[in-house]
């Protein structure tokens, strides 16, 4: 890339991050996207349905997404000043090709060429749709117990000589054998 056009993206490259930064700063300013900053207005929560609670908290961690995206993106335009500097700007992570420049106009912290990127977006996608790649860990853990189903039956006594809900002392009164 030419002098020239490597101007350009710095501009274009420190535009964008002033614009996230004056975000940032206007979040700090209506004290948002920070867990200590965000009290209840409300004096107490007793009198309060959970649900308003569990809203006042949604609120609180998107503000918080959204301030970690900001920083993220940040973080991204301050590495594309450092390519410009390198000489490696818009130059494709994935495959070292160049970076078209309408693509770098749009997103000017852009990593991958529009090919590499559909991949990388197809790969997400496939990872969402098999839900064998999707489910939690502890579901491995769960299914191990059919490994000895012999012990099955003795490991559910083990744990009814602790009781149950329904157990004597749990409904009062006396024990009747």
């Amino acid at each position: 890339m030419d002098a020239r056009k490597n101007n350009h993206f710095r501009h274009l490259l420190r535009q964008h991050k002033e614009n996230r930064e004056d975000i940032l700063d206007g979040m700090e300013n209506l004290r948002l996207g920070d867990n200590g900053n965000n009290e209840s207005s409300e004096l107490s929560k007793y009198d309060n349905h959970p649900s308003e609670a569990a809203s006042e908290l949604f609120d609180i961690e998107h503000q918080m997404a959204l301030k970690k995206l900001h920083e993220k993106e940040i973080a991204e335009i301050e590495r594309s000043l450092q390519k410009i500097e390198k000489g490696t700007y818009g130059i494709c992570e994935s495959c070292k090709k160049e970076i078209d420049l309408e693509r770098l106009e749009l997103l000017p912290h852009a990593k991958l060429c529009i090919d590499c990127a559909k991949e990388a977006d197809r790969f997400i996608a496939d990872m969402k749709m098999d839900k064998k790649k999707r489910r939690p860990a502890e579901e491995q853990v769960i299914q191990s117990s059919d490994i000895n189903d012999s012990a099955r039956g003795e490991q559910f006594l083990e744990l009814m000589e602790y009781g149950s809900a329904d157990s004597h002392q749990d409904r009062g009164g006396e024990l009747i054998q």
